[in-house]
């Protein structure tokens, strides 16, 4: 279990046992925190037949930990993009009936911000008149999305984001080296996991690379063009990644402006980039911000714009502007 997970499982435990655990959890994590490991371990605790740790190796955790067991039920919205009404209902039919070892029912609901209205609905009956001996855990990044009387019915459980150095620490350990993976992380938005996954396939390279041309381009000995190919080639890798990078850029640009010294911004460091940054005007910034919102809504990447060269030239305005072309 990863470390900042511990205390929101502590507070489910001790939950369990004064025998006060509610028909359904609301876990609100931000992504890429390991929400769903917190969500797998808190059936795997209910379901389990010893009452021991993720350790347990009893019937029930074994056909858990081989995702084969019969009173586990999941419901995500796959490759969709949300969660519809007959994927709902037929989780919630699986809480019905005699347990297969007789310690209950789990349905497990992963990013419930993504069901549609008739699926909260539906879910919403189910946990007005719940099934003795289940439990319903609905893990979200939003919790905003989800309707408030599903809120008001549920308990909720919030995952912190911790000090960036636990983060780090982690990151070190996964990868038994020991890099700074701060600017990584300030990029994915404080997703130690989604960093993982960027490192492992070796996207983190290609990011630091577009980072390093992007100062150069600042700076007024980089190419533009070449700098706006490698950022469309870095949102056909991971979009989010290009979006937390232009995110990232306009933050430390606007602290630079109020003050913030180059050596405690979050992942610009070229005093001369950063000189001819600051001169931006600020309303020129927040159009600049306004055009990362517009890309993110158009979905640049391998989901959204298909013709690389309109792609290709909406971040060239971007860049563009803000240099001050």
């Amino acid at each position: 279990m990863f470390s900042w997970l511990t205390k929101p499982l502590q507070e489910y435990n001790r939950m369990r046992e004064m025998n006060r655990l509610p028909h359904a959890i609301l876990l609100c994590a931000p992504e890429g925190v390991g929400a769903g490991v917190l969500a797998r371990e808190f059936a795997r605790s209910f379901l389990c037949l010893a009452g021991k740790d993720e350790n347990c190796n009893c019937h029930s955790c074994s056909m858990l930990k081989n995702n084969s067991h019969p009173d586990l039920t999941v419901v995500d919205r796959g490759n969709s993009q949300s969660i519809g009404v007959d994927a709902m209902r037929q989780g919630i039919n699986s809480l019905v009936g005699t347990p297969t070892n007789g310690h209950g029912r789990v349905l497990l609901i992963n990013q419930a911000n993504c069901m549609t209205v008739q699926a909260s609905n539906a879910l919403l009956k189910t946990l007005e008149e719940p099934a003795g001996n289940t439990l319903i855990v609905l893990t979200t990044e939003n919790i905003r999305s989800i309707l408030p009387t599903i809120i008001s019915r549920s308990m909720r459980v919030q995952v912190n984001i911790p000090d960036i150095s636990e983060f780090n620490e982690f990151l070190k350990q996964q990868t038994s080296s020991d890099r700074d993976f701060s600017v990584e992380l300030y990029v994915s938005g404080m997703s130690p996991l989604k960093v993982l996954d960027w490192i492992d396939n070796r996207y983190d390279e290609h990011l630091h690379a577009c980072l390093e041309l992007f100062e150069s381009v600042m700076r007024g000995d980089g190419d533009i063009r070449k700098l706006a190919s490698e950022l469309e080639a870095l949102s056909r890798e991971d979009s989010s990644m290009l979006y937390g990078l232009m995110y990232a850029v306009i933050k430390d640009v606007m602290g630079y402006q109020s003050g913030i010294s180059p050596e405690n911004l979050k992942i610009l460091r070229d005093k001369e980039a950063l000189g001819n940054l600051a001169s931006i005007h600020p309303d020129s910034l927040s159009e600049a911000a306004r055009k990362v919102i517009m890309l993110k809504g158009a979905g640049v990447g391998p989901t959204g714009i298909k013709n690389s060269i309109i792609g290709i030239l909406q971040l060239l305005n971007w860049l563009e502007l803000l240099r001050g072309y």
